[in-house]
C-alpha cells in the first residue's frame, strides 16, 4: 500500500511509523484446545512489515492464526478509513476503535475504572494526573472530534461511580448516528481540516476577501520596497509580509513555510531573478497549485 494513500493530507510520516511500531506489539490471546488439553492460546497479529521511504510503499504480512481469526466479522472492528486519517487526538483514534468494536451490541457500553480507561485509551503514565485534566484534554476532546467525524456512531460518557468527590469509575455509551448526522460527518471528513476546530466549537469564521487582504498588505510597503524573495528563503509574516499574506491566503491552511521551501527548491534559480507583480504572480500561482494538489487524498 502507498504511504501517501495512509498518511492523507497529513505532512510526514511520523504518525505512520509511530502506528507501525505499535501494530507490531499488538497480540491476540484466546481460548483453545490441544489434544484435550484445554488452554489460553497467544500470537501476534503482524508477521512483518516493510516500510519504504517518505514515497514509498508499507508492505505488511498477518500472522496465519491472524488471518483465520479476522475472518469472523466479530472478532474485529470496522474502521472508516477518512475519519482515521482526520483524526488530530491520538485519543480520539483509540476511542473511535472501542466505539466501533461496541456500537452495535445490544449494550453498546464500556465500564471501568479511571486507570483501565486510561490505558484503554493509551494516555502515558504520569500525564494528565487529575481527572478534570483527564476529562478536558482526553475525554472531551476524543468525544468532540468522535461526534463530528464519525458516520458510524455518537458517544457520550458520564461518571458511573464516585467515592466522595473522587471518580472511581466512568461508563461510555456508543450509539448508531441517524442518517442525517452521519451525511454531516461524511461531508466534514471530505471538507479541508482548515477551520475544522473552528466548526467543531461552534465559533464563528470570519470570511474575507483575499484580494483586501493582500492590497492592505502592500499598502504597508513604502514606494521603493520592489516585492524580492528574501535572501534566506523565510517568508515570514515580519521579513516577507506581502508573500506570507499570500501564502496564508491562498495557501489552504498548509504552512507558509513549508509552500516556501518546495518553492525554492523548484525554483532554485527563477526566484532570485522574479521581481515585483512577476514574483507575485509566480508565487500566488506556486501557492494555489500546492494547495489544490495537497488537499487531494
Amino acid at each position: 500500500m502507498a504511504k501517501r494513500m495512509l498518511r492523507g493530507s497529513h505532512n510526514s510520516n511520523d504518525r505512520l511509523t509511530e502506528t507501525i511500531d505499535e501494530l507490531m506489539g499488538i497480540f491476540f490471546a484466546m481460548p483453545d484446545k490441544v489434544d484435550g488439553d484445554h488452554g489460553r492460546r497467544t500470537f501476534q497479529m503482524i508477521e512483518e512489515t516493510f516500510e519504504g521511504g517518505e514515497q514509498g510503499w508499507l508492505i505488511y504480512r498477518f500472522t496465519r492464526r491472524a488471518r483465520d481469526l479476522l475472518k469472523d466479522s466479530e472478532a474485529y472492528a470496522l474502521l472508516h478509513r477518512a475519519t482515521v486519517l482526520a483524526f488530530d487526538s491520538k485519543y480520539a483514534l483509540e476511542l473511535y476503535q472501542l466505539g466501533a468494536l461496541l456500537y452495535r451490541r445490544d449494550v453498546p457500553i464500556w465500564r471501568g475504572d479511571v486507570e483501565t480507561l486510561r490505558a484503554k485509551l493509551g494516555v502515558p503514565e504520569g500525564a494528565y494526573s487529575s481527572f478534570a485534566d483527564l476529562r478536558r484534554f482526553v475525554l472531551d476532546a476524543a468525544t468532540a472530534e468522535i461526534n463530528q467525524l464519525v458516520p458510524q456512531f455518537s458517544v457520550a460518557w458520564d461518571v458511573a461511580k464516585r467515592r466522595g468527590r473522587k471518580v472511581i469509575e466512568v461508563a461510555i455509551t456508543f450509539r448508531r448516528k441517524p442518517p442525517i448526522a452521519a451525511v454531516a460527518a461524511e461531508e466534514e471528513n471530505e471538507r479541508h481540516r482548515a477551520g475544522r476546530r473552528a466548526r467543531r466549537d461552534g465559533t464563528a469564521e470570519t470570511i474575507m476577501d483575499p484580494s483586501a487582504i493582500i492590497a492592505a498588505t502592500a499598502a504597508n510597503l513604502g514606494v521603493s520596497d520592489v516585492l524580492r524573495w528574501p535572501a534566506d528563503d523565510q517568508v515570514t509574516e515580519f521579513g516577507a509580509v506581502e508573500l506570507h499574506a499570500i501564502g496564508v491566503t491562498y495557501g489552504g491552511g498548509h504552512a507558509v513555510q513549508r509552500l516556501a521551501d518546495q518553492y525554492a527548491r523548484v525554483r532554485a534559480d527563477k526566484r532570485r531573478q522574479l521581481r515585483g507583480d512577476a514574483l507575485r504572480e509566480d508565487w500566488t500561482t506556486w501557492v494555489r497549485g500546492c494547495a489544490e494538489k495537497w488537499s487531494k487524498p
